[in-house]
Order: structure tokens, then sequence, then C-alpha cells
């Protein structure tokens, strides 16, 4: 591997490629471990190429292993564009409004309020695919406050039963959001 981040280094054609051909799958499951509103999965996987040759130029020849340098690069850099994000999406003026105790509450700005909304927007389609059982199930759970136990106690299932019901619609609206 030493002699082909060598290659990469010195601009041998197909060398680059086929470093980041190793590293491939690593990028595609990382990917797919990130949800960063304003990047798509392709968005993402190009990330992840960018930080493989960002790691081939930045490595020090002789060091210690590229493959372990290279996976904590690719894994760094997601973590980073996703804390970028979530700065530039709150758009924080200042550290004062972090401190919540001190400063009172925080004011939702405008952004906050269109992300909001789409979220909700797409929480009721989400909804909509449910089963009955297992919407009315989270409706009393999250809305009305009653406990499993209390769900369960009013129908012919179990605790148990409705755990998995709960677990089994909170697992659909994760997929679809």
């Amino acid at each position: 591997m030493e002699k082909l981040v060598e290659k990469a280094k010195n601009k041998e054609s197909g060398a680059t490629e086929a470093i980041i051909e190793k590293f491939k799958y690593l990028i595609f499951k990382e990917s797919s471990r990130y949800h960063i509103p304003g990047y798509e999965l392709e968005d993402l996987v190009q990330h992840g190429y960018l930080s493989v040759i960002k790691a081939i130029d930045m490595y020090k020849l002789g060091s210690n292993s590229f493959n372990g340098y290279c996976i904590n690069s690719i894994r760094m850099n997601f973590k980073a564009l996703l804390k970028g994000q979530i700065k530039h999406f709150r758009e924080i003026p200042n550290n004062e409004m972090l401190d919540f105790d001190t400063a009172g509450h925080y004011e939702f700005t405008l952004e906050d309020e269109v992300i909001a909304y789409d979220e909700v927007k797409k929480l009721y389609v989400a909804l909509e695919t449910l089963e009955p059982l297992e919407r009315k199930m989270l409706e009393r759970y999250y809305i009305l406050g009653d406990s499993i136990g209390e769900i369960a106690c009013d129908s012919d299932k179990s605790y148990h039963q409705f755990a998995r019901i709960k677990k089994k619609a909170l697992q659909k609206l994760k997929a679809l959001m």
C-alpha cells in the first residue's frame, strides 16, 4: 500500500483511483450513516472520495499505516462536515446563546421555523403510511402521555406486543424521514 501511495503522491496515472477503489465500500458505509440537510448520498460519497485524496496528500511516507490513517481521515472528515452543517443551519451568532440557564431562552429564527415546518410536513406524510394500530399507539404514547402498560390494559394485546408495535412504527418513521 505504501508504494501505491508513493505513486499517487508522484501523480502516476491510476494510483489515486486504485486507492479510492480500496476504500470505496467504507466510503459508502460511512456516507449512509450520516443524514445532513442539503446533502444527498451522492454528495456524501464525493466528500468521502475527497477525504481519501486529502489523506494521500497529507500522509507522510514511512509513517504508521496508511490504511488506518485513511480510515480515520474519512471518518473525521464526515464528522467535521456534520458539525459544520449544524453550525451553518443554526447560525448561532455567539456562544452566549448556548448557555440557556444564564441567557434565558433561545429565540427561534426564521430558518428554524422553516426547517421545523418542513420536518413536520415530512412527519405527517410518514405517519400516513403507518397501520391504524401503530398510529393510534404512537398517538396515545407520545401525545396523550399514556404508558405502554396503560395502552395494553385497554386492549387485548400484551405489553410486549405493544412495545414491538411501537418499535416497528418508529423504525418505519425513521426510514421514511
